[in-house]
Protein backbone atom coordinates (compact mmCIF):
# COMPACT_ATOMS: atom_id res chain seq x y z
CA UNK A 1 0.00 0.00 0.00
CA UNK A 2 1.26 3.55 -0.90
CA UNK A 3 1.84 6.04 1.91
CA UNK A 4 -0.45 8.43 2.01
CA UNK A 5 -0.03 12.40 1.88
CA UNK A 6 -0.53 14.48 5.06
CA UNK A 7 -3.14 16.24 5.56
CA UNK A 8 -1.05 19.36 7.09
CA UNK A 9 2.44 20.43 5.91
CA UNK A 10 5.08 19.21 5.77
CA UNK A 11 6.47 22.06 7.68
CA UNK A 12 10.61 22.91 7.90
CA UNK A 13 11.58 24.24 11.31
CA UNK A 14 14.65 24.80 13.55
CA UNK A 15 17.27 24.04 10.90
CA UNK A 16 21.11 23.91 11.70
CA UNK A 17 24.16 22.86 10.47
CA UNK A 18 23.46 19.34 11.41
CA UNK A 19 20.11 19.33 12.18
CA UNK A 20 16.10 19.86 10.49
CA UNK A 21 13.07 19.86 12.60
CA UNK A 22 10.24 18.59 10.43
CA UNK A 23 6.33 18.70 11.31
CA UNK A 24 3.16 17.47 9.47
CA UNK A 25 -0.48 16.19 10.71
CA UNK A 26 -3.13 13.85 9.48
CA UNK A 27 -6.73 14.18 9.73
CA UNK A 28 -6.77 10.97 12.22
CA UNK A 29 -5.88 7.91 13.16
CA UNK A 30 -9.42 5.76 14.43
CA UNK A 31 -9.31 5.47 18.57
CA UNK A 32 -5.48 5.44 18.58
CA UNK A 33 -4.54 8.36 20.11
CA UNK A 34 -0.82 8.48 19.82
CA UNK A 35 -0.28 7.03 16.16
CA UNK A 36 3.01 5.52 15.49
CA UNK A 37 2.69 5.51 11.65
CA UNK A 38 4.43 8.49 9.96
CA UNK A 39 7.55 8.64 7.55
CA UNK A 40 10.01 10.52 6.20
CA UNK A 41 13.18 9.94 4.25
CA UNK A 42 15.75 11.93 3.15
CA UNK A 43 18.66 11.98 0.47
CA UNK A 44 21.52 14.81 -0.71
CA UNK A 45 20.62 16.48 -3.92
CA UNK A 46 23.51 14.77 -5.34
CA UNK A 47 22.68 11.30 -3.62
CA UNK A 48 20.87 8.55 -2.71
CA UNK A 49 17.47 7.87 -0.30
CA UNK A 50 18.66 7.39 3.16
CA UNK A 51 16.94 5.01 5.68
CA UNK A 52 13.48 6.04 6.11
CA UNK A 53 12.83 7.49 9.87
CA UNK A 54 9.49 6.81 12.06
CA UNK A 55 7.53 9.63 13.81
CA UNK A 56 4.62 9.69 15.86
CA UNK A 57 1.43 11.89 15.59
CA UNK A 58 -0.80 12.57 18.49
CA UNK A 59 -3.95 13.51 18.81
CA UNK A 60 -3.72 15.38 22.12
CA UNK A 61 -1.90 18.10 19.58
CA UNK A 62 -4.30 17.81 16.68
CA UNK A 63 -2.88 14.75 15.05
CA UNK A 64 0.15 16.72 14.25
CA UNK A 65 3.81 15.19 14.26
CA UNK A 66 7.63 16.41 14.53
CA UNK A 67 10.74 14.95 14.19
CA UNK A 68 14.34 16.15 14.38
CA UNK A 69 16.73 14.52 11.92
CA UNK A 70 20.31 14.90 12.97
CA UNK A 71 23.70 14.44 11.65
CA UNK A 72 23.57 16.18 8.33
CA UNK A 73 25.70 17.98 6.10
CA UNK A 74 26.84 21.67 6.48
CA UNK A 75 25.50 23.94 3.94
CA UNK A 76 23.77 20.85 2.08
CA UNK A 77 20.84 21.09 -0.23
CA UNK A 78 18.54 17.44 0.78
CA UNK A 79 15.44 16.15 -1.19
CA UNK A 80 12.58 14.39 1.39
CA UNK A 81 9.56 13.23 1.26
CA UNK A 82 6.93 13.00 4.16
CA UNK A 83 4.33 9.90 4.39
CA UNK A 84 2.11 8.14 6.65
CA UNK A 85 0.65 4.36 6.58
CA UNK A 86 -2.78 3.91 8.11
CA UNK A 87 -2.12 0.45 8.66
CA UNK A 88 0.17 0.84 10.80
CA UNK A 89 2.13 -1.78 8.74
CA UNK A 90 6.57 -1.60 8.79
CA UNK A 91 6.46 -3.93 6.65
CA UNK A 92 8.71 -3.10 2.62
CA UNK A 93 8.60 0.16 3.76
CA UNK A 94 11.83 1.36 2.04
CA UNK A 95 9.92 -0.16 -1.37
CA UNK A 96 9.94 2.75 -3.75
CA UNK A 97 6.27 1.82 -4.46
CA UNK A 98 5.25 3.19 -1.02
CA UNK A 99 6.94 6.42 -2.31
CA UNK A 100 6.08 6.99 -5.70
CA UNK A 101 2.86 8.71 -4.71
CA UNK A 102 3.93 11.38 -1.86
CA UNK A 103 5.59 14.90 -3.67
CA UNK A 104 9.30 15.58 -3.19
CA UNK A 105 10.30 18.90 -1.58
CA UNK A 106 13.83 19.97 -0.72
CA UNK A 107 15.50 21.90 2.34
CA UNK A 108 18.65 23.43 3.20
CA UNK A 109 20.82 23.21 5.90
CA UNK A 110 22.91 26.45 7.72
CA UNK A 111 26.37 26.84 6.70
CA UNK A 112 26.41 29.67 4.51
CA UNK A 113 28.43 32.28 3.73
CA UNK A 114 26.33 35.64 5.39
CA UNK A 115 22.33 35.44 6.82
CA UNK A 116 19.64 36.00 4.62
CA UNK A 117 15.69 35.86 5.53
CA UNK A 118 12.16 37.19 5.37
CA UNK A 119 9.65 38.26 7.84
CA UNK A 120 6.39 39.57 8.29
CA UNK A 121 3.24 39.55 9.84
CA UNK A 122 -0.63 39.60 9.65
CA UNK A 123 -1.67 36.94 7.28
CA UNK A 124 -5.38 37.50 6.77
CA UNK A 125 -7.52 35.00 5.26
CA UNK A 126 -11.46 36.19 4.16
CA UNK A 127 -11.27 34.15 0.62
CA UNK A 128 -9.45 37.32 -1.10
CA UNK A 129 -7.98 35.25 -4.59
CA UNK A 130 -5.08 37.94 -3.31
CA UNK A 131 -4.40 36.21 0.15
CA UNK A 132 -1.04 34.93 0.60
CA UNK A 133 0.64 36.52 -3.05
CA UNK A 134 3.24 38.47 -0.86
CA UNK A 135 4.82 35.09 -0.10
CA UNK A 136 5.69 34.88 -3.92
CA UNK A 137 8.44 37.33 -3.13
CA UNK A 138 9.69 35.03 -0.40
CA UNK A 139 9.47 32.10 -2.32
CA UNK A 140 11.53 33.25 -5.43
CA UNK A 141 14.17 35.19 -2.93
CA UNK A 142 14.90 31.44 -1.64
CA UNK A 143 14.70 29.77 -5.40
CA UNK A 144 17.67 32.55 -5.71
CA UNK A 145 19.63 31.35 -3.23
CA UNK A 146 18.85 29.31 0.11
CA UNK A 147 17.09 31.78 2.86
CA UNK A 148 18.32 30.96 6.42
CA UNK A 149 14.51 31.92 7.75
CA UNK A 150 11.15 33.05 7.34
CA UNK A 151 10.11 34.72 10.07
CA UNK A 152 6.44 34.90 11.14
CA UNK A 153 5.55 38.10 13.67
CA UNK A 154 1.72 37.47 14.78
CA UNK A 155 -1.88 36.89 13.29
CA UNK A 156 -0.71 33.65 11.04
CA UNK A 157 -4.14 33.35 11.75
CA UNK A 158 -6.94 35.32 12.65
CA UNK A 159 -9.88 33.40 14.86
CA UNK A 160 -11.38 36.47 15.07
CA UNK A 161 -12.82 36.68 10.71
CA UNK A 162 -15.00 39.99 11.44
CA UNK A 163 -12.80 41.36 14.60
CA UNK A 164 -15.47 42.95 17.17
CA UNK A 165 -18.67 41.49 15.04
CA UNK A 166 -17.52 37.77 15.05
CA UNK A 167 -18.78 34.88 17.51
CA UNK A 168 -15.22 34.09 18.23
CA UNK A 169 -14.82 30.36 17.61
CA UNK A 170 -13.68 28.79 20.65
CA UNK A 171 -13.60 24.58 19.93
CA UNK A 172 -10.87 22.44 19.33
CA UNK A 173 -13.18 21.46 15.68
CA UNK A 174 -12.94 25.68 15.18
CA UNK A 175 -8.97 25.70 15.80
CA UNK A 176 -8.40 22.77 13.61
CA UNK A 177 -10.54 24.06 10.77
CA UNK A 178 -8.85 27.37 10.89
CA UNK A 179 -5.26 26.12 10.78
CA UNK A 180 -6.05 24.08 8.15
CA UNK A 181 -7.09 26.59 6.23
CA UNK A 182 -4.03 28.78 6.67
CA UNK A 183 -2.21 25.32 5.49
CA UNK A 184 -3.73 24.62 2.53
CA UNK A 185 -2.83 27.78 1.02
CA UNK A 186 -0.50 27.35 -1.50
CA UNK A 187 1.48 30.17 -1.40
CA UNK A 188 1.79 29.57 2.41
CA UNK A 189 2.57 25.86 1.19
CA UNK A 190 5.34 26.74 -0.47
CA UNK A 191 7.00 28.62 1.91
CA UNK A 192 6.34 26.11 4.93
CA UNK A 193 8.11 22.93 2.91
CA UNK A 194 10.72 24.83 1.65
CA UNK A 195 12.92 26.92 4.18
CA UNK A 196 13.39 27.02 7.60
CA UNK A 197 9.88 28.87 10.21
CA UNK A 198 9.87 30.02 13.30
CA UNK A 199 6.39 32.19 14.17
CA UNK A 200 5.82 33.92 17.51
CA UNK A 201 2.04 34.33 18.69
CA UNK A 202 0.34 38.23 18.73
CA UNK A 203 -3.80 38.39 19.40
CA UNK A 204 -5.62 37.36 16.61
CA UNK A 205 -4.88 33.33 17.07
CA UNK A 206 -6.66 33.87 20.09
CA UNK A 207 -9.25 37.16 19.25
CA UNK A 208 -9.02 40.46 18.58
CA UNK A 209 -9.41 41.65 22.72
CA UNK A 210 -6.62 39.21 23.52
CA UNK A 211 -4.92 42.69 24.73
CA UNK A 212 -3.96 42.13 28.74
CA UNK A 213 -2.17 38.08 28.47
CA UNK A 214 -3.45 34.96 29.89
CA UNK A 215 -4.16 37.19 32.78
CA UNK A 216 -7.28 37.96 31.66
CA UNK A 217 -8.71 34.49 31.77
CA UNK A 218 -7.33 33.96 35.11
CA UNK A 219 -10.24 36.18 36.86
CA UNK A 220 -11.92 33.71 39.42
CA UNK A 221 -15.18 34.96 38.60
CA UNK A 222 -15.47 33.68 35.21
CA UNK A 223 -16.45 29.97 34.66
CA UNK A 224 -13.82 27.59 33.37
CA UNK A 225 -16.16 26.00 31.40
CA UNK A 226 -16.89 28.94 29.71
CA UNK A 227 -16.33 29.60 25.99
CA UNK A 228 -13.88 32.43 26.98
CA UNK A 229 -11.66 29.62 29.02
CA UNK A 230 -11.92 27.09 26.01
CA UNK A 231 -11.20 29.52 23.72
CA UNK A 232 -7.42 30.32 25.33
CA UNK A 233 -7.20 26.85 26.16
CA UNK A 234 -7.95 25.36 22.71
CA UNK A 235 -6.19 28.46 20.92
CA UNK A 236 -3.03 27.52 22.92
CA UNK A 237 -2.80 23.86 22.15
CA UNK A 238 -2.94 25.21 18.84
CA UNK A 239 -0.30 27.14 18.52
CA UNK A 240 1.71 24.85 20.35
CA UNK A 241 0.41 22.15 17.74
CA UNK A 242 0.51 24.11 14.65
CA UNK A 243 3.40 27.55 15.04
CA UNK A 244 5.25 26.02 17.74
CA UNK A 245 6.20 22.17 17.96
CA UNK A 246 8.56 22.79 15.15
CA UNK A 247 10.21 25.85 16.60
CA UNK A 248 12.71 26.43 19.28
CA UNK A 249 10.86 26.82 22.09
CA UNK A 250 10.23 23.10 22.29
CA UNK A 251 12.71 20.75 23.66
CA UNK A 252 14.50 18.06 21.60
CA UNK A 253 15.43 14.71 23.63
CA UNK A 254 17.71 12.01 22.27
CA UNK A 255 16.49 9.09 20.94
CA UNK A 256 17.62 5.13 20.49
CA UNK A 257 17.23 5.46 16.79
CA UNK A 258 20.30 6.81 15.02
CA UNK A 259 19.72 10.16 13.34
CA UNK A 260 16.76 11.28 14.62
CA UNK A 261 15.99 13.28 18.50
CA UNK A 262 12.41 13.55 19.71
CA UNK A 263 10.80 17.08 20.11
CA UNK A 264 8.94 17.34 23.69
CA UNK A 265 7.83 19.81 25.86
CA UNK A 266 10.02 22.08 27.75
CA UNK A 267 12.21 21.54 30.70
CA UNK A 268 10.87 18.50 31.42
CA UNK A 269 7.32 19.13 31.40
CA UNK A 270 4.86 17.94 28.78
CA UNK A 271 4.15 21.59 27.20
CA UNK A 272 6.07 24.87 27.19
CA UNK A 273 6.37 27.01 30.14
CA UNK A 274 7.50 29.70 28.60
CA UNK A 275 7.34 31.09 24.91
CA UNK A 276 10.25 32.97 23.88
CA UNK A 277 13.79 31.59 23.22
CA UNK A 278 17.10 32.60 22.20
CA UNK A 279 18.43 31.34 18.85
CA UNK A 280 22.30 31.30 17.69
CA UNK A 281 23.44 31.54 14.18
CA UNK A 282 26.92 31.89 14.50
CA UNK A 283 28.10 35.77 15.21
CA UNK A 284 24.37 36.48 14.54
CA UNK A 285 21.43 35.91 17.53
CA UNK A 286 17.93 35.93 17.43
CA UNK A 287 15.41 36.18 20.35
CA UNK A 288 11.90 35.46 20.08
CA UNK A 289 10.04 37.16 22.69
CA UNK A 290 5.88 36.82 23.64
CA UNK A 291 4.69 40.00 23.84
CA UNK A 292 1.30 38.19 24.64
CA UNK A 293 0.65 35.76 26.48
CA UNK A 294 3.04 37.35 29.81
CA UNK A 295 1.11 40.70 29.64
CA UNK A 296 0.14 41.98 33.04
CA UNK A 297 0.24 45.30 35.08
CA UNK A 298 4.06 44.66 35.47
CA UNK A 299 4.69 44.90 31.69
CA UNK A 300 4.51 43.62 28.32
CA UNK A 301 6.70 40.39 29.53
CA UNK A 302 7.53 38.84 32.59
CA UNK A 303 10.68 39.75 34.79
CA UNK A 304 11.96 36.18 33.53
CA UNK A 305 11.83 37.19 30.08
CA UNK A 306 13.28 40.61 30.87
CA UNK A 307 16.40 39.14 32.16
CA UNK A 308 16.24 37.09 29.39
CA UNK A 309 16.54 39.13 26.91
CA UNK A 310 19.28 41.74 28.84
CA UNK A 311 21.20 38.84 29.12
CA UNK A 312 20.43 38.23 25.18
CA UNK A 313 21.41 41.76 24.51
CA UNK A 314 24.83 41.04 26.75
CA UNK A 315 25.84 38.26 25.05
CA UNK A 316 28.79 37.93 21.95
CA UNK A 317 26.64 38.37 18.78
CA UNK A 318 27.57 40.70 16.99
CA UNK A 319 24.02 41.50 15.48
CA UNK A 320 21.06 41.34 17.82
CA UNK A 321 17.87 40.44 16.08
CA UNK A 322 14.76 41.33 18.42
CA UNK A 323 11.08 39.27 17.23
CA UNK A 324 8.20 40.86 18.85
CA UNK A 325 5.32 40.67 17.36
CA UNK A 326 4.26 44.33 18.20
CA UNK A 327 6.42 47.72 17.99
CA UNK A 328 9.45 48.06 20.55
CA UNK A 329 10.32 51.74 19.60
CA UNK A 330 7.62 53.07 17.27
CA UNK A 331 4.61 54.50 19.46
CA UNK A 332 1.19 55.98 17.91
CA UNK A 333 -0.42 59.08 19.33
CA UNK A 334 -3.34 56.80 21.03
CA UNK A 335 -3.12 56.98 24.75
CA UNK A 336 -1.21 54.68 26.78
CA UNK A 337 -4.23 52.95 28.27
CA UNK A 338 -5.62 52.56 24.37
CA UNK A 339 -2.33 51.14 23.28
CA UNK A 340 -1.82 47.53 21.99
CA UNK A 341 2.02 47.34 22.33
CA UNK A 342 5.00 49.06 24.19
CA UNK A 343 3.65 52.27 24.58
CA UNK A 344 1.77 50.49 27.71
CA UNK A 345 4.64 49.17 28.88
CA UNK A 346 6.49 52.52 29.31
CA UNK A 347 8.82 52.00 32.63
CA UNK A 348 9.50 47.95 31.36
CA UNK A 349 10.72 49.75 28.08
CA UNK A 350 12.55 52.65 29.48
CA UNK A 351 14.56 49.97 31.52
CA UNK A 352 15.31 47.91 28.72
CA UNK A 353 16.79 51.11 26.29
CA UNK A 354 18.71 52.55 29.36
CA UNK A 355 20.03 48.76 29.89
CA UNK A 356 21.22 48.76 26.09
CA UNK A 357 22.70 52.82 26.27
CA UNK A 358 24.24 52.37 29.91
CA UNK A 359 26.03 48.86 28.33
CA UNK A 360 27.21 50.32 24.70
CA UNK A 361 25.66 48.04 23.18
CA UNK A 362 25.70 48.18 19.43
CA UNK A 363 23.79 46.36 16.20
CA UNK A 364 20.32 45.70 17.79
CA UNK A 365 17.39 45.37 15.58
CA UNK A 366 14.03 45.09 17.17
CA UNK A 367 12.07 43.25 14.11
CA UNK A 368 7.86 43.85 14.60
CA UNK A 369 4.56 43.61 12.47
CA UNK A 370 1.22 44.22 13.64
CA UNK A 371 0.60 47.37 12.38
CA UNK A 372 -0.59 46.50 8.80
CA UNK A 373 2.01 49.16 7.56
CA UNK A 374 6.42 48.46 6.83
CA UNK A 375 8.85 51.54 7.79
CA UNK A 376 12.57 50.94 9.42
CA UNK A 377 13.55 54.11 11.59
CA UNK A 378 16.39 54.25 14.38
CA UNK A 379 16.78 55.11 17.76
CA UNK A 380 18.01 57.99 18.91
CA UNK A 381 19.66 59.26 22.50
CA UNK A 382 19.46 62.45 23.95
CA UNK A 383 19.29 63.46 20.41
CA UNK A 384 22.39 61.54 18.86
CA UNK A 385 21.62 58.59 16.35
CA UNK A 386 22.56 54.88 17.64
CA UNK A 387 23.13 51.60 15.96
CA UNK A 388 19.61 50.61 17.66
CA UNK A 389 17.10 50.33 14.68
CA UNK A 390 13.36 49.22 14.56
CA UNK A 391 12.12 47.55 11.22
CA UNK A 392 8.54 46.87 11.01
CA UNK A 393 6.72 44.65 8.48
CA UNK A 394 3.05 43.88 8.29
CA UNK A 395 1.17 43.38 6.98
CA UNK A 396 1.30 40.18 4.50
CA UNK A 397 -2.51 40.59 3.68
CA UNK A 398 -5.16 42.76 5.03
CA UNK A 399 -7.74 43.68 2.98
CA UNK A 400 -8.40 47.20 3.29
CA UNK A 401 -7.43 50.58 4.70
CA UNK A 402 -10.66 51.96 4.81
CA UNK A 403 -12.28 50.67 7.99
CA UNK A 404 -10.66 52.76 10.47
CA UNK A 405 -6.87 54.23 11.35
CA UNK A 406 -6.14 51.90 14.16
CA UNK A 407 -6.00 49.05 12.20
CA UNK A 408 -3.66 49.97 9.53
CA UNK A 409 -0.77 53.02 10.97
CA UNK A 410 -0.22 55.36 8.04
CA UNK A 411 3.13 57.84 8.57
CA UNK A 412 1.32 60.66 10.66
CA UNK A 413 -0.14 58.13 13.21
CA UNK A 414 3.94 57.55 14.38
CA UNK A 415 5.47 59.66 16.63
CA UNK A 416 8.26 60.18 14.60
CA UNK A 417 11.31 62.36 15.39
CA UNK A 418 9.22 62.95 19.02
CA UNK A 419 10.73 61.49 22.26
CA UNK A 420 9.74 57.45 23.04
CA UNK A 421 6.67 57.37 25.39
CA UNK A 422 7.45 57.43 29.21
CA UNK A 423 11.19 57.95 27.54
CA UNK A 424 12.01 61.56 27.48
CA UNK A 425 15.73 61.09 26.97
CA UNK A 426 14.84 58.59 23.45
CA UNK A 427 12.98 59.43 19.92
CA UNK A 428 13.01 57.63 17.14
CA UNK A 429 13.97 58.89 13.87
CA UNK A 430 11.94 59.81 10.43
CA UNK A 431 11.07 56.65 8.76
CA UNK A 432 14.50 55.98 6.42
CA UNK A 433 14.86 54.85 3.03
CA UNK A 434 17.02 55.70 -0.34
CA UNK A 435 14.11 55.15 -1.94
CA UNK A 436 11.20 57.37 -3.40
CA UNK A 437 8.79 55.98 -0.65
CA UNK A 438 10.08 55.93 3.21
CA UNK A 439 6.39 54.31 4.47
CA UNK A 440 4.44 51.87 3.24
CA UNK A 441 0.68 51.26 4.38
CA UNK A 442 -0.28 48.22 1.91
CA UNK A 443 0.93 44.64 1.73
CA UNK A 444 4.40 43.36 1.36
CA UNK A 445 7.62 41.45 3.38
CA UNK A 446 10.49 42.49 4.46
CA UNK A 447 13.67 41.02 3.10
CA UNK A 448 17.15 41.52 5.25
CA UNK A 449 20.66 40.28 4.50
CA UNK A 450 22.77 40.29 6.97
CA UNK A 451 27.25 40.98 5.46
CA UNK A 452 30.20 41.50 7.58
CA UNK A 453 30.21 45.34 7.78
CA UNK A 454 26.29 46.10 7.02
CA UNK A 455 22.35 45.03 7.21
CA UNK A 456 20.47 45.13 4.17
CA UNK A 457 16.71 45.70 4.74
CA UNK A 458 14.30 46.29 2.23
CA UNK A 459 10.00 45.90 1.72
CA UNK A 460 8.71 44.52 -1.34
CA UNK A 461 5.52 44.72 -2.50
CA UNK A 462 3.19 41.64 -3.73
CA UNK A 463 5.00 42.00 -7.09
CA UNK A 464 8.30 41.92 -5.85
CA UNK A 465 9.13 45.53 -6.36
CA UNK A 466 11.22 47.41 -4.33
CA UNK A 467 9.45 50.19 -1.96
CA UNK A 468 12.00 50.99 0.73
CA UNK A 469 15.30 50.20 1.01
CA UNK A 470 18.33 50.83 3.41
CA UNK A 471 21.57 50.05 4.28
CA UNK A 472 22.97 49.93 7.73
CA UNK A 473 26.28 50.02 8.89
CA UNK A 474 27.39 47.72 11.56
CA UNK A 475 29.47 49.01 14.23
Amino acid sequence: MSLLNPKVGPVIGVTTEQTVRVMCGIQSAGKDAKPNCGWIRIKPADGDWEQPKQFRFNQNFFYTGVIELTGLRPNTTYCYQVGYNPTFSEQHIESESNWADLPEYSFSTLGREGFRFCFGSCLRNNGDERFGKALRVVKAFNEEKPLDMMLWLGDQVYNDMYLGLTINNSSTKDFKRLYRKFFDNQYVKDILCAMPNYMVMDDHEVEDSFKHGAIDYQDTKVNWLTKDKDRLINSINAFYSYQASHGPIFDVIPSDVPGVSYVKGQEHNQVPVRHYAAVDFGSIGLFLMDSRKERSSQGLISRAQENALLDFLNSHYKVKLIGTSVTFLADNYSNADAADNWKKAAEQRKRILDHMTKKNITNVFFLSGDVHSHFACRLNYEGKPTSIHQLVSGSLFWPTSFIINSIRWFKDDVRFSKAIYGASRYSISEPLSTTEYDFYASNGVAYVEVKESELIFEIRDTKGNVIISNVFPLE
